[in-house]
C-alpha cells in the first residue's frame, strides 16, 4: 500500500461546530457533463471564486466565463451567456448522504438545485466537502441565448463540486 495515501474519517454530520469555513482555492472543482443515454458528450469545468461553508448552508460564487471543455468554439459561446453564477442552499439532510437544496442564480435566470454528497471532517478546522446532482432543462425555452446553447439546454445537466474548506 503506498505510503502517502490519506484515509478520511467516515462521513458524517459535523461536530457542533457553528464557524465559517472558506473553500481553498487550490483544492476545489466544478465540473459539469452532458450526457445522451448516459454516455458523456460534453465535459467541462468552471471556476469557482469564493465558497463559504457554515454548518447547515453553502454559498459559492462560480465565474461562468471560466468555462473549460475541449471543444474551443462551444466553450466562447456557452461563457458570453453565463456570465456570473451564484449557488446559495441550506443542508435539508445531515446524515449520509448529506443534501443540500438550493437555487443557482445566472444572468437573469434563477433555478432550484439539489445536491447530495457527503461531508467529511478531515483534521482541524478542515471539512471536504462533495456534491453532485443534475440541473434539470428549464420548463420554458430559453430566448435570449445563441441557437447551440439553446440546443445544449434541453438536455439535464449533471453538476459535481468537491471543495476543501477550512477556516
Amino acid at each position: 500500500m503506498p505510503t502517502d495515501t490519506r484515509f478520511l474519517p467516515s462521513a458524517g454530520s459535523l461536530a457542533a461546530d457553528p464557524g465559517v469555513r472558506r473553500i481553498r482555492p487550490d483544492r476545489r472543482v466544478l465540473e459539469l457533463t452532458l450526457r445522451l443515454c448516459g454516455i458523456p458528450l460534453l465535459r467541462g469545468r468552471l471556476t469557482v471564486r469564493r465558497a463559504e461553508f457554515a454548518r447547515g448552508s453553502l454559498t459559492a460564487d462560480i465565474d461562468g466565463g471560466s468555462f473549460r471543455t475541449r471543444v474551443p468554439l462551444l466553450s466562447s459561446m456557452v461563457t458570453r451567456e453565463l456570465g456570473q453564477v451564484r449557488f446559495s442552499a441550506e443542508e435539508i439532510a445531515e446524515q449520509p448522504p448529506a443534501e443540500f437544496a438550493g437555487r443557482l442564480e445566472f444572468g437573469d435566470s434563477t433555478r432550484d438545485l439539489v445536491l447530495g454528497g457527503e461531508v467529511r471532517e478531515a483534521g482541524e478546522g478542515c471539512v471536504i466537502l462533495w456534491l453532485r446532482g443534475t440541473l434539470p432543462p428549464p420548463r420554458r425555452p430559453l430566448r435570449t441565448v445563441g441557437r447551440t446553447v439553446r440546443l445544449l439546454a434541453r438536455r439535464p445537466i449533471h453538476i459535481e463540486f468537491a471543495g476543501e474548506f477550512v477556516r
